[in-house]
């Protein structure tokens, strides 16, 4: 599948179009779906870590990843922040950590601004830069300033899961919800949530945003104007803004959504206010 960024689609790590980084010595793995050279607005990428992998890293951006096989440690500010399967971690922007990867490990990431922007080069330009042995030096990232008193905090990595969300909106009698982590007010560039939804519920969105959606359980049919597929437990959901969708829910799901521009900035309205 060809990343297009006016239609909605499923993506697993087969359909990667660049491995930025692919080293199997090392067992790093960094397979891009897409980013600002796909006209995305987030950069968009499956990740695979064997057992053993450690390095240190800075980024340019801020990121989320969500584990959907294994374990995700960073060590970091002196303490180890671990992510379990069907969990997600934040790793902000000028914010040091040092990979500690105890177990095989597959995620799906997804940041803003895209790699080009952070940048200043594509990632071809990047990987041909890399391969001839000049790598580029790392842009300069300035960290955020902390947010006291909030579950979230914009300059320091952290981990959650379905228990942390302080907020739920329902979106139907079924039990399907949404709750989100972090939003514009929270000092996120992008919106960041949970959401459920049950065994044979049926929902039609057309979102003010562009989201990707990472699935970390169950199964649901999408149908939109580009026909229909199927979406499992381990791959990933790009469904650009002001277009419609249905979705049929055949299992229990759960999915973690990251979407750029942020609720407030697209709605005017902060999330659970609307």
């Amino acid at each position: 599948m060809t990343f297009d960024p006016t239609t909605t689609a499923r993506f697993t790590a087969a359909d990667a179009s660049l491995w930025s980084w692919s080293d199997d010595a090392a067992g790093t793995h960094v397979g891009y779906i897409a980013d600002a050279e796909e006209g995305a607005a987030m950069g968009m990428a499956f990740v695979r870590f064997g057992k053993g992998v450690t390095f240190d890293f800075t980024w340019p951006y801020d990121e989320v990843c969500v584990v959907t096989r294994g374990s995700l440690s960073v060590r970091t500010g002196g303490r180890l922040v671990t992510a379990r399967e069907g969990e997600l971690m934040t790793q902000p922007r000028g914010v040091p950590g040092t990979f500690e990867i105890t177990e095989d490990l597959e995620m799906i990431c997804v940041h803003h601004p895209t790699f080009a922007e952070a940048h200043d080069l594509t990632l071809r330009e990047y990987r041909a830069m890399t391969d001839a042995g000049n790598p580029p030096d790392a842009p300069p990232s300035v960290p955020r300033q902390p947010r006291v008193g909030r579950v979230f905090d914009p300059s320091t990595m952290q981990t959650f899961t379905l228990a942390d969300v302080p907020e739920w909106t329902c979106v139907d009698e079924r039990g399907g919800a949404v709750g989100y982590l972090a939003d514009r007010a929270e000092g996120s560039p992008m919106g960041l949530a949970f959401s459920v939804f049950p065994r044979g519920g049926v929902y039609e969105f057309a979102l003010p945003y562009d989201q990707v959606a990472a699935v970390t359980a169950g199964r649901f049919t999408v149908r939109g104007q580009e026909g229909s597929f199927t979406v499992r437990a381990g791959e990933m959901l790009y469904v650009p803004r002001e277009v419609p969708a249905v979705f049929e829910i055949a299992q229990d799901t759960v999915a973690v959504a990251a979407h750029h521009p942020t609720y407030q900035e697209a709605t005017g309205t902060a999330p659970h206010r609307g």
